[in-house]
């Protein structure tokens, strides 16, 4: 038995214990906002967790298996503290995910949804005021310290939930359900401005083409409504970003947020 294996057996409850830590730090790192992008390598992402486990490592009460626990149930902990770090990142992700449908809607609305773009945080193409949206949210992120947050969040669900002890299903598929509606809620508070502002121009058109029936309306509406709505979004900027800040703790699981 060398002298690695030795301290590794000695040390069993440990080095389980920090196995943990590192399975809920992984998952929060692979499903959190910028750290969770294509655009980060891997080898990034594993050295963060890393650091961010024997960070928090010292934080936690060391798991105490009282008569040994088997390889299976030790990987099912380990895969359970996975998933947990999973959902914690992906409450995070809501902000962002209602941001990005928040402007799919106002392209929808400006004849803007065939334009795409590159986007490298999902490696796939996203819309013009989509990308937009994702990137004030993400200047939000840093401005306000959401890293700071994000790891708040981490430390709170070790509170609410010990290493390799109940996970309470029930609890967790409700935040997540809740969750998800959020990413409605956000979407529409968020595009109300220029959607409605938008609403009201079409009205405005529609009186305008009764009125003056020789004027061309299906010519003027195109760039009418792309520089309207612009305009209403530049406008309602601040407002956004006073929002993004204010919803950012809720986000992130902290305590009073969606936990």
């Amino acid at each position: 038995m060398t002298a690695m294996t030795q301290w590794i057996s000695f040390q069993w409850p440990q080095v389980v214990t920090f196995m943990l830590v590192f399975g809920r730090s992984a998952g929060l790192i692979v499903s959190a906002p910028f750290w969770g992008s294509k655009a980060v390598p891997v080898l990034v992402r594993v050295w963060v967790a890393l650091l961010l486990a024997v960070a928090t490592y010292p934080l936690v009460r060391v798991v105490d298996f009282a008569g040994g626990i088997s390889q299976l149930a030790l990987l099912l902990a380990l895969l359970g503290e996975i998933f947990l770090g999973l959902i914690l990142g992906w409450i995070a992700q809501v902000l962002f995910a209602g941001m990005r449908l928040a402007g799919h809607l106002i392209e929808i609305k400006t004849g803007l949804g065939m334009v795409q773009l590159v986007d490298p945080h999902e490696g796939g193409h996203s819309g013009l005021f989509a990308a937009f949206f994702d990137l004030v949210a993400g200047l939000v992120f840093f401005a306000v310290n959401g890293h700071y947050l994000l790891i708040q969040a981490l430390m709170a669900s070790f509170q609410t939930f010990p290493l390799a002890g109940e996970k309470f299903a029930a609890r967790l598929a409700a935040g997540l359900i809740q969750s998800s509606g959020e990413i409605f809620t956000i979407a529409l508070r968020v595009s109300a401005p220029v959607i409605i502002g938008l609403l009201l121009s079409n009205i405005v058109l529609g009186i305008l083409s009764r009125a003056i029936p020789q004027m061309n309306v299906f010519l003027v509406a195109q760039p009418l409504q792309f520089g309207f709505g612009a305009l209403l979004m530049l406008l309602s900027l601040p407002a956004v970003v006073w929002f993004v800040a204010r919803q950012l703790p809720l986000m992130t699981g902290v305590p009073g947020g969606v936990w």
